[in-house]
C-alpha cells in the first residue's frame, strides 16, 4: 500500500488545471523584481535626459516664483509636475512586472479566499522551522551577499574617477554620476536576474514535484472522468439489450427473412410504392438469428434460405438500403414471395 501512495507519476492535465484554478503556479518574487528594474533602466535610458531637463525647468520655476507666491500653491504645482515626470517610470517598472507575471503563470484571476487557518498561530509557528522558509533564508542572504560584493567591485573600480569629478563642472560631475549609477544598476541587474532564473526553476522544480501522483491517484481520476470501466461496461450493456428490443419489434413488420439458414438471419422491409429500395430491419448470428426466426415464424413473415445472399446482406448495417449490386438477388426473392401470397 505504502508504494502505491508514493508519487512517482507526472501530473495529469486535469491535476495541473486544478493546481492552477487553486492558484498553485511556480513564481520567482526575484523575476517580477528583475523585470520591473529592467523596465525602469529602460526608462532611464530613453528619458533619462528629458527627465532631467524637465525637472531642472521645475526647479528653476519653483525657486523664480513662476508657480506664485503662494507657497503651498507653488509647492502642489510643483509636485503635480514632479509626479507626471515620474509617472513613465512607474509605468515602465509596472509593464515589465505585469509581463513577468503573465510569462510566469500566464493570464489568472483567482478571488481571495480568507482562510481562518491562517490565524491559527500553531500552524504560523510551524512555518517559522519549515523548509520553505530555509529555502527564503538562504535565497535573501544570498541576494544580499553576491549584491554588496557587486557594489564592493563596481565602487573599486571607479572609486579613482571621484576626486577627478570634484574638479569638473556641475554639468560634468552629473554626467559622470549618472554614468556610475547606470554603470551599478546595469550590473546589480545582471546578477539578479541570473539569481531570478535561477530562483524560477527551483520554484518550478518545487511545483513539479508537489503536484506529482501516485499510480492509485491516476486511477481515481481516471474513474472520475472517464467513469468506472465495470459500469460502463454495464451501461453498454444495457444499451446494446435496448437496441436488440427495438430491433426484435421491427421483425413482425418485415417482408421476408433471408437465412443461412442456422447461422445468419437478416430481416428485410420493402414497401414498394414508399421505398426505392428494401431496407435491413434486423440482422444477427447465432441466438440472435434463431430469435429472428421465432419473430418471423410466429407472426407468419416468409423465411427464404439463400446462404450466399444471407452473408452478403449482414456486412451492412441495420437501417441501410440493399445495395444496387444485390437488388436482382432480393428482387428474385421478393417476387417468389408475392407470388405465394397471390400477390402476382
Amino acid at each position: 500500500m505504502a508504494e502505491q501512495q508514493e508519487r512517482t507519476e507526472q501530473a495529469t492535465p486535469r491535476r495541473r488545471q486544478k493546481a492552477r484554478e487553486k492558484g498553485q503556479m511556480p513564481r520567482s518574487r526575484e523575476l517580477t523584481t528583475a523585470a520591473g528594474m529592467a523596465g525602469l533602466l529602460l526608462v532611464i535610458h530613453y528619458g533619462g535626459a528629458n527627465f532631467m531637463f524637465k525637472m531642472k525647468d521645475v526647479t528653476a520655476k519653483f525657486l523664480s516664483f513662476q508657480y506664485g507666491h503662494d507657497p503651498f500653491r507653488a509647492i502642489n504645482v510643483a509636485m503635480l509636475k514632479s509626479f507626471m515626470m515620474l509617472l513613465p517610470f512607474f509605468l515602465g517598472i509596472m509593464v515589465c512586472a505585469v509581463a513577468s507575471e503573465i510569462f510566469q503563470v500566464g493570464f489568472m484571476l483567482k478571488p481571495y479566499e480568507p482562510k481562518l487557518s491562517r490565524l491559527n498561530p500553531m500552524s504560523g509557528l510551524g512555518k517559522l522551522f519549515s523548509t520553505d522558509v530555509l529555502v527564503e533564508f538562504v535565497k535573501s542572504f544570498t541576494k544580499f551577499l553576491g549584491g554588496g560584493l557587486v557594489f564592493y567591485f563596481i565602487v573599486r573600480r571607479d572609486i579613482y574617477r571621484w576626486p577627478l569629478l570634484m574638479t569638473k563642472e556641475l554639468v560634468q560631475i552629473v554626467s559622470g554620476t549618472y554614468g556610475f549609477v547606470m554603470s551599478a544598476m546595469v550590473w546589480g541587474l545582471l546578477y539578479l536576474f541570473i539569481i531570478a532564473v535561477l530562483s524560477y526553476a527551483f520554484a518550478r522544480w518545487q511545483f513539479e514535484k508537489s503536484i506529482r501522483m501516485s499510480k492509485e491517484e491516476i486511477k481515481e481520476e481516471y474513474k472520475e472522468t472517464e467513469g468506472d470501466p465495470k459500469i460502463k461496461s454495464r451501461i453498454r450493456s444495457i444499451q446494446r439489450e435496448q437496441a436488440r428490443k427495438r430491433m426484435m419489434a421491427e421483425v413482425p413488420k418485415a417482408t421476408v427473412v433471408i437465412t443461412n439458414p442456422t447461422h445468419l438471419a437478416i430481416a428485410l422491409l420493402y414497401k414498394g410504392d414508399k421505398m426505392s429500395a428494401p431496407k435491413i430491419t434486423a440482422k444477427g448470428s447465432g441466438y440472435i438469428a434463431e430469435k429472428i426466426r421465432k419473430i418471423a415464424r410466429e407472426n407468419r413473415i416468409p423465411i427464404y434460405e439463400d446462404k450466399p445472399l444471407a452473408r452478403a446482406l449482414f456486412q451492412f448495417e441495420i437501417g441501410e438500403f440493399v445495395p444496387q449490386e444485390l437488388y436482382k438477388a432480393v428482387a428474385r426473392i421478393l417476387a417468389y414471395i408475392y407470388q405465394l401470397k397471390g400477390k402476382v
